[in-house]
């Protein structure tokens, strides 16, 4: 027999040990790449929402970036009045209590947007376009425009009719960006939007404001933030850095949840391992008898340590992926970004776990002599 048939001989002699080894590295494998892979793609729908829903600038109530805080509509004629302001648009944003309960039919947007359909129009983003129907308009109610993801979700077509606030809308435009976030969105009149959650018609959650010239955004957040008392003026790229530094921190806690479940597999091998070289001491030892070097030895030991990690790398790399499937089909549109780089390194922590957890096993076989093994019953 040659030496990978002696390995590979050695891996199957305790199967049921040798599964609970490979599970206990696929868990953890699985989770680094289920959760980093979801986060990758958090990351990259977060950062396309930044490109096209908020504008140049957003100005909200200070220190209020990842919630909605009230702010009196006033501040839009100072916003307005500021050198490099082209155009601004107020926001309001309401909560569907509704879908924050529990009661619609899947997963949703718990956020409706309230818009001024001149102003939207005039900020020319892309996140409010309508692919199918129509935008809202000027002297629109009851009417309100929905991403497809959400129209597919609650089987809505243009001309159907929701209930919202106890309030009945039309449906009469349908957006499509193809980001999973925006394509969950809903949007009604302005007016309509205070007047359904009853807030007062003076107030909004956010102003939206396009710079004059590309390239001066910075420059005129900061002119806002000096003007205007009580509020927070950022940049679409400083948003989006605030997003990538808290999915860093998302990232960076996923990795090390992660790692102890793979290490507990790792430790998982080494027990394997030393219970596998304690029941074949008088093996080796024969095998030392017969020629083989300590190195021979070694490298048998961690060659089974390094193929224990591969394949449990291999079958965490393909749970992982299966668990982002079915994230997917839950939050419907998600798509998770598994990178080559992603898999390169889930497997490299694998095989490295299989390799470090067959150390200690290898020095012991190693040092076994060859009389004293011999004579082991």
């Amino acid at each position: 027999m040659n030496f990978l048939g002696i390995v590979y001989k050695n891996i199957l002699r305790r199967k049921a040990r040798t599964f609970l080894s490979l599970l206990g590295i696929m868990i953890g494998v699985s989770a680094i790449v289920a959760l980093v892979g979801v986060s990758n793609g958090l990351r990259s729908s977060a950062f396309d929402v930044m490109g096209n829903l908020t504008g140049d600038i957003s100005v909200t109530t200070s220190g209020t970036f990842f919630t909605v805080e009230p702010m009196d509509e006033s501040v839009i004629d100072e916003i307005r009045d500021i050198k490099g302001v082209k155009y601004v648009a107020p926001v309001v944003i309401i909560f569907d209590i509704e879908a924050m309960t529990g009661g619609g039919q899947g997963p949703s947007s718990f956020e409706v947007y309230g818009i001024d359909p001149v102003a939207e129009k005039l900020i020319g983003t892309s996140a409010t376009d309508v692919k199918v129907g129509r935008e809202l308009r000027v002297g629109d109610r009851y009417k309100m425009i929905v991403g497809s993801m959400y129209a597919k979700m609650e089987d809505l077509k243009v001309g159907s009719k929701v209930i919202f606030y106890d309030k009945q809308f039309e449906i009469v435009g349908i957006m499509e960006t193809g980001n999973f976030i925006m394509d969950q969105m809903r949007a009604i009149p302005i007016d309509i939007a205070r007047e359904v959650a009853e807030i007062d018609p003076n107030i909004i959650h956010m102003v939206r404001v396009k710079v004059e010239k590309p390239g001066t955004e910075k420059e005129v957040a900061l002119r806002i933030n000096l003007i205007v008392p009580n509020i927070e003026a950022t940049t679409s790229s400083e948003q989006t850095e605030q997003i990538s530094e808290f999915l860093d921190m998302i990232q960076t806690m996923t990795w090390a949840i992660s790692a102890i479940a793979a290490i507990v597999g790792g430790i998982g091998i080494m027990n394997t391992m030393l219970m596998s070289v304690i029941e074949r001491t008088k093996e080796i030892g024969v095998f030392k008898a017969v020629g083989w070097s300590n190195n021979d030895v070694l490298k048998m030991i961690l060659l089974e340590g390094f193929l224990l990690g591969l394949f449990g790398g291999i079958l965490g790399i393909g749970g992982g992926k299966l668990t982002t499937i079915a994230f997917a089909s839950f939050l419907r549109g998600f798509q998770a970004d598994i990178t080559l780089v992603l898999v390169g390194e889930a497997m490299l922590f694998a095989v490295s776990l299989g390799v470090f957890g067959g150390i200690y096993p290898a020095y012991k076989a190693a040092s076994i002599d060859p009389i004293d093994a011999l004579r082991n019953e």
